[in-house]
This record gives structure tokens, sequence and C-alpha cells, in this order.
């Protein structure tokens, strides 16, 4: 499902109340329209009662006038200008008090014409002219069958507009067939439209033709749109080369399937990301072919140049476009160009991106054939062109190296290679505020007598120094208080405010960023991709602008206000940011409260709300070590339901200082503490800035079973002691990651600055020692004399062997 649908499911109609709100823009009927004429038009969607009118990115569209409006649905006449461009255009609802995400609006070369019912059956087909568009829907299992007269000769073309409506992953599948039912050419997927197709046939013999078109898989549904463009237009699939130098004149040739024609273009004199050429001296295609507008010129190859010994001579370095085809299976194109040493070039090349088939692989070698660099696939969301960077190690010659992945090659294989250095450019956007939806916030939407606030990521390429903001051509009563962007930021509050008599109404007006320095010229513009047709996290489609839509809406029902702080946030310190809301009467929904930024080194929660019925929330801001001494303007942007949808307002710019702070101490070494017994925590402190008074300084981080308790300090103490108190109920083991928090009066308020030092000290609890009991004493009777010890029985007599006796014997006759 596409992110446009997906939006629609996921926001849930709510009743009409007394504050309207945000709309939604769910489809448009018809989905396009002729150049050069009125098209009644009817847009549905939700919160539509107070509509005011359409927003279109492009110029040459009116809106003529508001035929009917009710809560779901609006019918209205727009007035498309003949020099509109074919193709999709962006377009916003803006009612009263809110502005829609963007949808397309189509514009055609041909009338439109709407299906009728029944033409699902080969034998009875609607009847069309050539050169006219249907717009028509394939249900579940539907097959759509129209019917032209050719003659011999004449040539048939159709293509579809389905999957590029927006509304559905919507696969088509065309077909061209004969009276006999044969299918004469078909097309499910291109290269240049992925899932809608094009095809083309120049009739054999006179009669009648049928176009078919289906869901390849025979699914479809009630959002399965489709614009099918008949006629006999020319359908080229890719023109060679694909880019040219801006205000130049070139020649360009237009590959089709089976032929080719040329033509001498006028380059535009801008650059354009989104520029499509057609066909001046033929009858145009309903679409375009991307054509790449740069300041610098082609080179266009020369066969033979498939070895280096024969590469095409590029007469100049970068910037420069290597432009060829892969004629034939097997090919290989090699340039040669003259390049400097210390050289840092980005290659990328244009293939899929431009219509053709080519998987190119892109190799740099030197003069030697040694290879320096090279790329399969890496060209962003058409990934299997190249791309890369490479650098230069010595001036000289290198060759560059196209071919295809696979060794396919034909008439259409057209690439086209731009060798670029980093350039001096400028440019910035909004971020992604939600995940898959880049048009979420993605406009400005300024209530009478209130802001709206948004943030732009700053990109520079090879150019420094502070710019300046200017806005133009903003809606009656708008002006943006966002001036400067300094040349150490990489982002910055744009914030737009309103008078409160400023008038209902719209512009889509530029933004620029001029240099402070009258010596760099570079000029920044906001390049802002909107994603135009997407499924989760694919994206099919997406188109850059250059503009941003910006509106005077109805007042809020509520304000927002920051408190300004009394005193500054310091180094490695948390200071409390206390928003403020005003709510209208009976307005009593919970507020989002959005921080839109934060200068470099502070960070906070993103969001906070303001509960239903309360009036303030608080947004601790932490500042590290490195943060820079400064005064910023903060402000916050609020998000409500106002009981039909989301309502904005900003606060006004509130400066929060930030500066150095008046202490620090490095990390209390380890203190063990034995359970149930006291310790000392001793932090050595840093003085670095006096200070008047007393400060608190306390130990955090540990649970309250371990009381520590708070000391005092001047700006005279030097190390300062902390009683630490155990009992049983105290954990035993590691408690780290602790901090001394130091509360010191700012002279002239009655606040303090709140520090944090001591980072990272660490405090173990170990468990009681156990106790050796000694040995056990003799235990005396009491009063009992002392026993004499009796006599020792005498031993046993020994007894002898009758040897031992005789000897005895024997000596005692002796004596």
């Amino acid at each position: 499902m596409s992110y446009i649908r997906h939006l629609i499911l996921i926001t849930a109609a709510c009743a009409t109340s007394a504050f309207a709100a945000y709309p939604t823009f769910t489809t448009t009927v018809p989905n396009g329209g002729q150049r050069g004429t009125e098209v009644k038009l009817t847009v549905t969607g939700t919160q539509l009662a107070d509509f005011e009118s359409l927003m279109f990115f492009s110029p040459g569209f009116t809106q003529k006038s508001v035929d009917k409006v009710e809560p779901n649905k609006v019918q209205l006449t727009i007035g498309i200008a003949p020099d509109v461009p074919p193709g999709n255009h962006l377009m916003r609802i803006r009612t009263r008090t809110g502005i829609s995400h963007a949808r397309q609006f189509f514009v055609g070369i041909f009338p439109n014409v709407e299906e009728k019912e029944p033409n699902s059956d080969f034998e009875s087909p609607q009847v069309i002219q050539l050169n006219q568009t249907i717009e028509g829907i394939v249900q579940n299992e539907d097959v759509d069958y129209y019917r032209v007269s050719l003659k011999k000769g004449q040539r048939l073309s159709v293509e579809v507009d389905g999957l590029r409506l927006g509304y559905t992953v919507f696969d088509p599948f065309l077909a061209i067939i004969d009276k006999d039912r044969f299918e004469k050419v078909i097309s499910d997927d291109t290269i240049l439209h992925r899932q809608d197709g094009y095809c083309s046939y120049v009739a054999e013999e006179d009669g009648d033709y049928t176009v078919m078109i289906r869901e390849s898989s025979y699914r479809g549904g009630g959002n399965s749109y489709y614009r099918l463009h008949v006629g006999s237009y020319r359908r080229p699939d890719v023109v060679y080369p694909a880019g040219g130098k801006i205000g130049s004149k070139t020649k360009v040739r237009f590959i089709e399937r089976d032929s080719s024609f040329e033509e001498e273009v006028q380059v535009p004199a801008e650059i354009d990301p989104d520029f499509m050429l057609f066909s001046k001296t033929q009858e145009p295609a309903p679409s375009g072919n991307p054509f790449r507008l740069v300041n610098y010129d082609n080179v266009l190859e020369a066969e033979p140049n498939d070895e280096q010994a024969k590469a095409t001579p590029a007469t100049a370095g970068e910037p420069i476009a290597l432009n060829g085809i892969i004629e034939k299976p097997g090919d290989i194109d090699f340039f040669k160009v003259p390049l400097k040493k210390g050289m840092t070039l980005e290659v990328q090349a244009f293939a899929q991106s431009i219509g053709s088939p080519l998987d190119s692989v892109v190799n740099i070698y030197n003069e030697k054939g040694g290879s320096l660099s090279g790329n399969d696939d890496g060209g962003g969301r058409r990934r299997l062109d190249s791309k890369f960077k490479v650098a230069i190690p010595a001036d000289g010659d290198y060759f560059v190296r196209v071919t295809d992945h696979l060794e396919r090659g034909g008439p259409n294989y057209v690439y086209r290679l731009e060798l670029v250095a980093a350039e001096p450019e400028v440019f910035f956007a909004s971020p992604q505020y939600t995940v898959n939806d880049n048009n979420y916030r993605q406009f400005i939407a300024v209530p009478k007598g209130g802001r709206y606030a948004t943030l732009v990521n700053i990109s520079r390429n090879n150019v420094g120094g502070d710019f300046k903001f200017e806005a133009k051509n903003l809606p009656q009563g708008v002006k943006l208080l966002t001036e400067a962007a300094p040349k150490d930021l990489g982002n910055v509050p744009l914030l737009f405010e309103a008078a409160p008599d400023a008038p209902l109404g719209h512009q889509v007006s530029p933004i620029y960023l001029n240099s402070v320095d009258p010596n760099i010229k570079t000029r920044g513009k906001l390049r802002q991709e909107f994603d135009i047709v997407r499924n989760g996290n694919v994206v099919y489609y997406t188109q850059i602008e250059d503009r941003l839509p910006v509106a005077v809406v109805e007042e809020a029902p509520y304000s927002l206000e920051i408190v300004k702080p009394a005193v500054p946030l310091v180094n490695n310190g948390i200071l409390e940011l206390k928003v403020v809301s005003k709510r209208k009467e009976g307005f009593k929904a919970p507020i989002r409260v959005f921080m839109i930024w934060k200068p470099s080194g502070v960070s906070s929660l993103g969001e906070q709300t303001i509960a239903e019925g309360q009036n303030e929330c608080v947004f601790q801001l932490d500042a590290n070590a490195g943060t820079p001494a400064g005064s910023w303007n903060f402000t916050v942007l609020g998000e409500a339901d106002a009981g039909g949808g989301r309502v904005y307002n900003a606060s006004p710019f509130t400066a929060v200082v930030t500066a150095p702070a008046y202490l620090n101490a490095p990390a209390i070494p380890l203190v063990a503490v034995e359970q149930g017994k006291e310790g000392i925590m001793v932090a050595k402190l840093e003085q670095l800035l006096p200070f008047e008074g007393e400060a608190t300084a306390q130990v955090l981080g540990v649970p309250d079973t371990i009381p520590i308790e708070p000391a005092k300090i001047t700006k005279d103490t030097k190390e300062v002691a902390f009683k630490v108190k155990t009992d049983d109920k105290s954990p035993i083991g590691k408690q780290a990651n602790l901090f001394v928090r130091v509360d010191i009066p700012v002279k002239g308020t009655n606040a303090t600055t709140i520090h944090r030092i001591a980072l990272g000290s660490i405090l173990r609890i170990d468990a009681p020692r156990k106790v050796v009991a000694p040995p056990a004493a003799p235990v005396v009777a009491a009063n009992k004399p002392k026993e004499e010890p009796k006599p020792a029985a005498p031993a046993a007599p020994k007894v002898l062997s009758r040897l031992e006796q005789l000897r005895m014997e024997a000596a005692g006759a002796k004596k």
C-alpha cells in the first residue's frame, strides 16, 4: 500500500468539533486532466468542511471555482495552462485550519474519457478513439478491453499510469491484440516506469485492434486506479545523450524498442533535477524522458573504443560527462581523461535511472592498466547504477571502462557517467520526522497570531562561512524569524510567524541561503525530497522541491511559551526548561511538545506532553563538557488533536545561555564500606571560576538505602568529604557511574546552576566480616578433690621360646 493510502487508513475519522484541523487527502477524481483545459475535480479526505484551496507546487494551475464542500468531499474546477509540462505535479489541500499531505495530479496531452462497464469481455469492449486518456479502475480479477480502428502502417501506442498514481502497489499488464486474439505486443514492467508499462505497435493491416489492461496477477480492488493513454505517439525508452550543458543546443536521439529519431534541443538555462525531455518534432509521449541538466560539457563515445589503446579521448578533465551505448552483447567502452594529482572525483553512472536496461560496471585505470577503483552497484535507489569515489595519485591520462554486468547490450543500453570533483554547494532540507512518511510536518501552516517551526539540516560542499536566510514570496502577514545559519552549525530551526490580522492564504515560497561574505557567490537552496509513491520502506518515486508550502491558517486553540531560564546551562550541567501553554476556553486536549532544535553538545528528550487539562511540561537539557559557550534561540512546536485532527503552534524564540562550568572534579577513587559501617567519599575539586556564597554538593546515583550526607562548599574549597552510612538493607556490591551534583548560586538571582562533577565515581558495599570463635577452655568440676594418679599395672611377663629358655638355664649353670 502506498504511504498516502497507509496514512489515511491509520488516521481515525473524528467527529466535527469547535476546532477544525489538519485535513487529510485521500483521492482525486479524475486523477489528471488535459493541459490547456478546465477540469471538474472531486477531492476526498477528512476535515474538509472548511476547505479553502488547492496548493499547487507547479505554476500554470488556477482554481476557477469551488462548487460544493462537504466534510469528506469537495467539488471544484481548476484550470491547466497550455504550457504546463505533462506528467505528475504535487498538490496539497489547504483548509482554514491546516494543510494536508501532498498528492499528485497528472497533466496529460489527451482529453479524458471515463471507463464504462461492462468492458470485461474481448467481444464487448469499450470503443474509443486514438489520442485519448481513459480514467479507469481494475477490480479483483477484472480485465478491461478498449477497441480502436487502425489503418495499415498506423502506429498504436499505449502507456499506463497505475503505480505512479500512488494509491496502492498496482502492477498493470498491457497488451495490444489483433482481431484474431493474437497478442502483438505486451508490456508488464519497464525500466523507465517500473511497474507501469508502455508498448507500441505499427498496424500490419487495416482493422480493429484491442488494448487490454489488467493487474499482472489478476488482482485489483477499489483503489487500483489507472490512466491509460492510447494514441499514435512515439514512445522512446531512453534518449542519447541523456543530459546536456545548461543553455546549450544539443543533438539528441530518441531511442525506441525498434527505431529511433533525432532532434536538436535547446537545453534549459537553469538546473532542474526533475527535468523531462519531450519531442518537439514528433507527437510527444504522455510522459517525458529523464534528461540531466548540468553546467559542464558532454563527451560522446567514438567507436571503435573497446580497448584501452582505442579509448575515446576527452579534451578536458573534470567535471565532465561521458556518454555512450553498449550497443551489442560483450561490448566494452573506454574513455581517456586527463586528470590532476590530488583530485578526488565522484563518478556516478546514470543508466537504469534514465530508462536504460544497462547494469553498469565502471572501472578506472592508469596508463599502465593498473586499477584505481571501480563499482558495480551503488547508485542510490536505482542501485544497479554505479557510483564511487576515486583519488587521483598523479598527473596523467586515466582510462574509464564501461560494460554491462551480464555482458548484454543493445541500441537502448545508454549510459552517462558524470565525473565531478567537490564543487561549492550549499543546500538544506528538513529531516524525516516519522518512519516511512517524509511528508509529515513538511509544510508551514502558521496560525494567525502564532508561529510554526521546523528544523533544517544544512549541507555544505567546499564552501564555508556564515550564511543568512532569505524567504521570498511569503503569504501576506508572514515573516521568517530565523536570520542566520552560522558556519559552525549543521542545522538550525526555521521559525515563521503570522500577524494576528494576517489574511488566510498561501504561497509556495522559495527559501535561500546567501553568504555574509560578498566574495562568496554560492547560493544555498532548499532541496526537499518528497515520497510520492511508497510502500512501507520501499520507495518507488520521489520528487525534489526547492520551495516550501507556506499558509496562514486560523488561530490555534492554544499557545506555547518557553520560560526564560534565570541561569546559564554550564558544561557537564543540566537545566530544566519549562514550557507553559495558554488554552482557549473549552480546549483541554493533551499537547505534544517537540523540541525542534538544540545546539551542539546539548541533549534532551525529543518531546514531552502537556497532559489533558494541564498547562506546562519540563525538558531537562543536558550539556556535555564540550558544549560551546553562547546564547541560543530555542523554540518548541506543539501538536494537538483539536477534536478532528492536528493543530500546530510554536513558541517564540527564547534565549538559553550556555557557559563554562564554575568547577570540576575527577572521579572519586573506589571507596569500600562494610555493610552496617560508615565511610567517607572525598572529591578533589578544581575551581574554574569564582562564585559567591555556599554551594550544595551531593553524591547521586545510589539507592535510598545508602544515605550519603550532602556537604557545603565555597569557591575556596579544595576537597569535599561525604559521609556514607549503611545498614543491613544497603545492597552489597558496586554502585557505579555515581557523580556529584553541585548547585551553585548565581549572583543577582535566586537560582542555582546545576553542575555534575566527579563523573564515574564508584562506591562498593562489602559484606560484614565473619567473627572466628576462640578454642573452648577445659571444664573442671567444682570442689572435687584432685585424685592421685594410680600406679601403672606391671607389664605381663614375656613368653620365652624353648631355645631362649635353654640359653638362660645354661647361663645360670656357669654362675
